[in-house]
């Protein structure tokens, strides 16, 4: 997260084979698009990162309340496998200056097992990321087989990569998981009640929070972006 960081990453931004590459995948979802690629946009790699860095700070309103239920319930392991960054130690986001009545820490508190890029190295959708979860879940399991929780889910004789749910918003993420034997669920942007609802069913559990299923649209702070 220093200069050099968001020098790499305006040069990605600004690389022409890459946004050609992601024009015409999207002029193939949406054959309206002028078939002429347009020039490279001018964005601000700094500006663009931290404007995505706010947006995500709030809790999802539908999944949020889904993962604590599922803890709640005793009857799961619940996991994250994030591609994360690290803040310095100084900056509004580190995890250091969480204060206590910050939604994320609460969030963080919901998770049995937490796996971040940043701190082993590894990136979804590398396969060695999803075989590193199924390990450091089935460390927590062994860890925790003679508990309550651990003895109603037989956590003693290991956990199976079929037996695993994972959710991504990104295909490529989703297919590497379904490629590591996990079961996957696509969460919409926006519209995450609908993975809430495949939750459900896969689960039997009531997970819904009282957050109305409207979906939610992108919410831009500003634009540094020129098209």
């Amino acid at each position: 997260m220093d200069a050099a960081f968001f020098a790499g990453f305006n040069h990605d931004l600004h690389d022409a084979t890459r946004w050609k590459a992601f024009y015409q995948d999207q002029q193939a979802k949406n054959p309206s698009l002028p078939k002429e690629v347009p020039p490279v946009p001018d964005v601000d790699g700094e500006w663009l990162f931290h404007d995505m860095m706010a947006s995500a700070r709030a809790p999802d309103p539908w999944m949020s309340p889904a993962l604590k239920k599922l803890r709640e319930s005793g009857k799961y392991i619940v996991a994250a496998l994030s591609n994360t960054v690290i803040f310095p130690p100084d900056h509004e986001y580190s995890q250091q200056k969480l204060s206590e009545n910050d939604p994320l820490r609460s969030l963080f508190d919901a998770f049995d097992v937490f796996v971040s890029s940043a701190h082993v190295g590894l990136r979804k959708p590398d396969p060695k990321i999803y075989q590193l979860a199924l390990q450091k879940v089935n460390e927590f399991a062994e860890s925790n087989a003679d508990s309550k929780r651990g003895k109603q889910g037989d956590w003693g004789s290991g956990i199976k990569a079929g037996e695993i749910v994972f959710l991504d918003d990104i295909g490529e993420n989703l297919k590497a998981a379904k490629q590591a034997g996990f079961r996957t669920i696509k969460v919409p942007l926006g519209r995450a009640y609908e993975a809430v609802e495949q939750l459900e069913n896969i689960t039997g559990l009531a997970l819904a929070g009282d957050h109305l299923k409207i979906p939610i649209k992108p919410n831009f702070h500003g634009t540094k972006a020129k098209i």
